[in-house]
Protein backbone atom coordinates (compact mmCIF):
# COMPACT_ATOMS: atom_id res chain seq x y z
CA UNK A 1 0.00 0.00 0.00
CA UNK A 2 2.85 2.17 0.51
CA UNK A 3 4.83 1.62 -2.60
CA UNK A 4 8.19 -0.30 -3.98
CA UNK A 5 11.05 0.96 -2.18
CA UNK A 6 14.54 -0.47 -3.37
CA UNK A 7 16.77 -3.07 -1.30
CA UNK A 8 20.43 -2.50 -0.86
CA UNK A 9 21.30 -4.66 -3.32
CA UNK A 10 18.62 -2.33 -6.08
CA UNK A 11 20.27 0.60 -4.63
CA UNK A 12 23.19 -0.76 -5.60
CA UNK A 13 22.87 -1.22 -9.41
CA UNK A 14 20.44 2.19 -10.27
CA UNK A 15 23.45 3.96 -11.10
CA UNK A 16 24.30 1.25 -13.73
CA UNK A 17 20.52 0.34 -14.87
CA UNK A 18 20.34 4.28 -15.60
CA UNK A 19 23.21 3.81 -17.58
CA UNK A 20 22.04 1.34 -19.61
CA UNK A 21 18.69 3.31 -19.97
CA UNK A 22 20.26 6.20 -21.29
CA UNK A 23 22.40 4.24 -24.16
CA UNK A 24 19.32 2.93 -25.16
CA UNK A 25 17.51 6.15 -25.86
CA UNK A 26 21.06 7.67 -27.62
CA UNK A 27 20.62 4.64 -29.51
CA UNK A 28 16.82 4.54 -30.70
CA UNK A 29 17.35 8.93 -30.78
CA UNK A 30 20.61 7.71 -33.54
CA UNK A 31 18.31 5.19 -35.44
CA UNK A 32 15.52 8.05 -35.72
CA UNK A 33 18.09 10.81 -36.60
CA UNK A 34 19.39 8.49 -39.31
CA UNK A 35 16.12 7.65 -41.09
CA UNK A 36 15.13 11.13 -40.90
CA UNK A 37 18.72 11.83 -43.40
CA UNK A 38 17.77 9.09 -45.86
CA UNK A 39 18.75 10.26 -49.16
CA UNK A 40 18.96 9.10 -53.14
CA UNK A 41 16.65 9.18 -55.69
CA UNK A 42 14.09 7.03 -56.23
CA UNK A 43 12.67 5.89 -59.97
CA UNK A 44 8.80 5.58 -59.76
CA UNK A 45 6.57 4.20 -63.29
CA UNK A 46 3.12 4.36 -63.79
CA UNK A 47 0.29 5.79 -65.97
CA UNK A 48 -0.93 9.63 -65.40
CA UNK A 49 -4.24 8.81 -63.49
CA UNK A 50 -2.11 7.23 -60.74
CA UNK A 51 0.55 9.77 -60.52
CA UNK A 52 -1.56 12.74 -60.42
CA UNK A 53 -4.14 10.95 -57.81
CA UNK A 54 -1.50 9.21 -56.11
CA UNK A 55 2.33 9.60 -56.56
CA UNK A 56 2.35 13.48 -56.56
CA UNK A 57 0.34 13.64 -53.16
CA UNK A 58 2.32 11.24 -51.57
CA UNK A 59 6.05 12.43 -52.76
CA UNK A 60 4.67 16.10 -51.07
CA UNK A 61 4.16 14.44 -47.88
CA UNK A 62 6.79 12.78 -47.93
CA UNK A 63 9.04 15.75 -48.74
CA UNK A 64 8.30 16.96 -44.90
CA UNK A 65 9.91 14.28 -43.33
CA UNK A 66 12.60 13.32 -46.00
CA UNK A 67 13.74 16.21 -47.98
CA UNK A 68 17.08 14.62 -49.13
CA UNK A 69 14.76 11.89 -51.23
CA UNK A 70 14.07 12.67 -54.81
CA UNK A 71 12.11 10.82 -56.96
CA UNK A 72 11.65 10.41 -60.66
CA UNK A 73 8.55 9.96 -62.25
CA UNK A 74 8.14 8.30 -64.96
CA UNK A 75 4.96 9.10 -66.43
CA UNK A 76 3.84 6.47 -69.44
CA UNK A 77 0.96 4.11 -70.48
CA UNK A 78 4.22 1.42 -71.55
CA UNK A 79 5.61 -1.19 -69.00
CA UNK A 80 9.89 -0.32 -68.23
CA UNK A 81 11.48 -2.95 -67.21
CA UNK A 82 12.22 -3.01 -63.64
CA UNK A 83 14.23 -6.39 -63.53
CA UNK A 84 16.91 -3.93 -65.31
CA UNK A 85 16.29 -1.31 -63.25
CA UNK A 86 14.93 1.23 -65.49
CA UNK A 87 12.95 2.29 -62.62
CA UNK A 88 12.70 0.98 -58.69
CA UNK A 89 8.89 0.43 -58.57
CA UNK A 90 5.47 0.78 -60.25
CA UNK A 91 2.31 0.80 -60.01
CA UNK A 92 0.43 -1.00 -62.51
CA UNK A 93 -2.91 -2.12 -63.94
CA UNK A 94 -3.69 -5.34 -65.59
CA UNK A 95 -2.96 -9.29 -64.61
CA UNK A 96 -0.64 -9.60 -62.00
CA UNK A 97 3.20 -9.44 -63.52
CA UNK A 98 4.40 -13.36 -64.25
CA UNK A 99 8.26 -12.07 -64.02
CA UNK A 100 10.23 -14.08 -61.50
CA UNK A 101 12.28 -11.44 -61.26
CA UNK A 102 9.45 -9.23 -59.80
CA UNK A 103 7.78 -8.62 -56.38
CA UNK A 104 4.43 -7.63 -56.84
CA UNK A 105 1.59 -6.43 -54.45
CA UNK A 106 -2.27 -6.27 -55.15
CA UNK A 107 -3.35 -2.83 -54.05
CA UNK A 108 -6.90 -2.52 -55.35
CA UNK A 109 -9.35 -2.86 -58.01
CA UNK A 110 -10.08 -0.22 -60.33
CA UNK A 111 -13.55 0.95 -61.08
CA UNK A 112 -14.08 3.05 -64.00
CA UNK A 113 -17.61 4.16 -65.35
CA UNK A 114 -19.07 7.20 -67.55
CA UNK A 115 -18.71 10.53 -66.66
CA UNK A 116 -20.53 13.77 -68.28
CA UNK A 117 -20.46 17.76 -66.53
CA UNK A 118 -23.56 18.63 -64.90
CA UNK A 119 -24.28 21.19 -67.95
CA UNK A 120 -23.93 18.40 -70.74
CA UNK A 121 -26.33 16.17 -68.25
CA UNK A 122 -28.80 19.23 -67.59
CA UNK A 123 -28.88 19.58 -71.52
CA UNK A 124 -29.37 16.29 -72.45
CA UNK A 125 -30.74 14.60 -69.26
CA UNK A 126 -29.20 11.15 -68.07
CA UNK A 127 -29.12 8.25 -70.51
CA UNK A 128 -31.99 5.79 -70.07
CA UNK A 129 -29.13 2.93 -71.36
CA UNK A 130 -26.05 1.94 -72.56
CA UNK A 131 -27.15 2.41 -76.43
CA UNK A 132 -28.58 5.67 -75.38
CA UNK A 133 -25.10 6.99 -74.62
CA UNK A 134 -24.80 7.48 -78.36
CA UNK A 135 -26.64 10.99 -77.77
CA UNK A 136 -23.82 12.06 -76.33
CA UNK A 137 -20.31 13.19 -77.53
CA UNK A 138 -18.31 10.98 -76.80
CA UNK A 139 -14.33 11.36 -75.81
CA UNK A 140 -12.21 8.34 -76.63
CA UNK A 141 -8.25 7.22 -76.88
CA UNK A 142 -5.35 7.57 -79.55
CA UNK A 143 -4.79 4.33 -78.61
CA UNK A 144 -6.57 1.67 -81.29
CA UNK A 145 -5.94 -1.01 -78.39
CA UNK A 146 -7.75 0.32 -75.53
CA UNK A 147 -10.15 -1.27 -73.06
CA UNK A 148 -12.26 1.52 -73.60
CA UNK A 149 -12.52 1.83 -77.11
CA UNK A 150 -13.61 -1.83 -77.44
CA UNK A 151 -16.16 -1.00 -74.71
CA UNK A 152 -17.50 1.79 -76.59
CA UNK A 153 -17.92 0.01 -80.05
CA UNK A 154 -19.37 -2.78 -78.50
CA UNK A 155 -21.72 -1.37 -76.35
CA UNK A 156 -22.63 2.13 -78.05
CA UNK A 157 -24.11 1.86 -81.49
CA UNK A 158 -23.14 4.65 -83.81
CA UNK A 159 -21.01 6.44 -81.04
CA UNK A 160 -20.86 9.83 -82.00
CA UNK A 161 -16.64 9.97 -80.78
CA UNK A 162 -15.65 13.97 -80.78
CA UNK A 163 -12.50 13.91 -79.37
CA UNK A 164 -9.79 11.42 -78.81
CA UNK A 165 -6.74 11.89 -76.68
CA UNK A 166 -4.25 10.38 -75.05
CA UNK A 167 -3.63 12.23 -72.07
CA UNK A 168 -5.85 11.39 -68.73
CA UNK A 169 -5.68 15.02 -67.70
CA UNK A 170 -6.93 16.12 -71.17
CA UNK A 171 -9.82 13.42 -70.70
CA UNK A 172 -10.79 15.29 -67.48
CA UNK A 173 -10.50 19.01 -68.77
CA UNK A 174 -12.39 18.21 -71.59
CA UNK A 175 -15.24 16.99 -69.68
CA UNK A 176 -15.50 19.10 -67.40
CA UNK A 177 -15.58 21.89 -70.55
CA UNK A 178 -18.45 19.93 -71.38
CA UNK A 179 -16.84 18.68 -74.81
CA UNK A 180 -18.00 15.00 -74.21
CA UNK A 181 -18.71 12.41 -71.67
CA UNK A 182 -16.07 10.00 -71.27
CA UNK A 183 -14.84 6.46 -69.13
CA UNK A 184 -12.70 7.76 -66.25
CA UNK A 185 -11.68 5.31 -63.15
CA UNK A 186 -14.07 6.73 -60.31
CA UNK A 187 -11.13 7.32 -57.91
CA UNK A 188 -10.49 10.39 -60.10
CA UNK A 189 -14.67 11.25 -61.45
CA UNK A 190 -16.11 10.84 -58.24
CA UNK A 191 -13.85 13.63 -56.46
CA UNK A 192 -14.29 15.99 -59.39
CA UNK A 193 -17.00 18.84 -58.46
CA UNK A 194 -19.55 19.22 -61.21
CA UNK A 195 -18.83 16.12 -62.73
CA UNK A 196 -21.59 12.96 -62.84
CA UNK A 197 -21.48 9.31 -63.16
CA UNK A 198 -23.90 8.23 -66.27
CA UNK A 199 -23.31 4.39 -65.24
CA UNK A 200 -22.60 1.79 -62.07
CA UNK A 201 -19.16 1.07 -62.28
CA UNK A 202 -18.58 -1.19 -65.91
CA UNK A 203 -17.54 -4.51 -64.18
CA UNK A 204 -15.85 -5.44 -67.76
CA UNK A 205 -13.56 -2.60 -67.31
CA UNK A 206 -12.41 -3.26 -63.33
CA UNK A 207 -8.57 -3.09 -63.47
CA UNK A 208 -6.98 -4.83 -60.61
CA UNK A 209 -3.66 -2.56 -59.65
CA UNK A 210 -0.60 -3.62 -58.33
CA UNK A 211 2.96 -2.57 -56.29
CA UNK A 212 5.45 -3.47 -58.46
CA UNK A 213 9.16 -3.81 -57.47
CA UNK A 214 12.53 -6.00 -56.90
CA UNK A 215 13.41 -7.85 -54.27
CA UNK A 216 16.94 -5.92 -54.26
CA UNK A 217 15.03 -2.79 -54.63
CA UNK A 218 12.48 -2.93 -51.74
CA UNK A 219 15.42 -3.41 -49.44
CA UNK A 220 16.96 0.18 -49.74
CA UNK A 221 15.88 1.99 -47.02
CA UNK A 222 15.15 5.21 -48.92
CA UNK A 223 13.52 3.24 -51.67
CA UNK A 224 11.09 1.38 -49.00
CA UNK A 225 10.07 4.58 -47.47
CA UNK A 226 8.81 6.04 -50.51
CA UNK A 227 7.04 2.69 -51.10
CA UNK A 228 5.56 2.69 -48.02
CA UNK A 229 4.35 6.40 -47.99
CA UNK A 230 2.62 5.34 -52.04
CA UNK A 231 0.71 2.32 -50.50
CA UNK A 232 -0.27 4.18 -47.41
CA UNK A 233 -1.78 6.96 -49.70
CA UNK A 234 -3.49 4.43 -51.90
CA UNK A 235 -4.55 2.29 -49.28
CA UNK A 236 -6.18 6.02 -47.65
CA UNK A 237 -8.20 6.75 -50.92
CA UNK A 238 -9.25 3.62 -51.43
CA UNK A 239 -11.05 3.23 -48.03
CA UNK A 240 -12.42 6.82 -48.60
CA UNK A 241 -13.56 5.77 -52.45
CA UNK A 242 -17.41 5.41 -52.51
CA UNK A 243 -17.31 3.17 -54.99
CA UNK A 244 -14.94 1.06 -53.09
CA UNK A 245 -17.21 1.25 -49.76
CA UNK A 246 -20.08 -0.13 -51.87
CA UNK A 247 -18.21 -3.07 -53.34
CA UNK A 248 -17.04 -4.29 -50.08
CA UNK A 249 -20.30 -3.71 -48.74
CA UNK A 250 -21.59 -5.97 -51.41
CA UNK A 251 -18.83 -8.47 -51.24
Amino acid sequence: PSGYALTPRGQSVIEAAEGVEAAMLAFSNGVEAETRRLTGIVRVSTVEAAANTWLIPSIALLRETHPDIHVDMLVADHYVDLARGEADFAIRFGPRPTDEALVARHLFDLYESVYASQTLVDRLGMPRDLADLARFPLIASTSPQSNTNSWIGENVPGADIVQRTNSMSSVMASVQSGVGAAIMACMMGDRVEGLVQLFAPIEELTTPGWMVTTDVARRQPHIRVVIDQVVERIQASVASSPVHQAASKAA
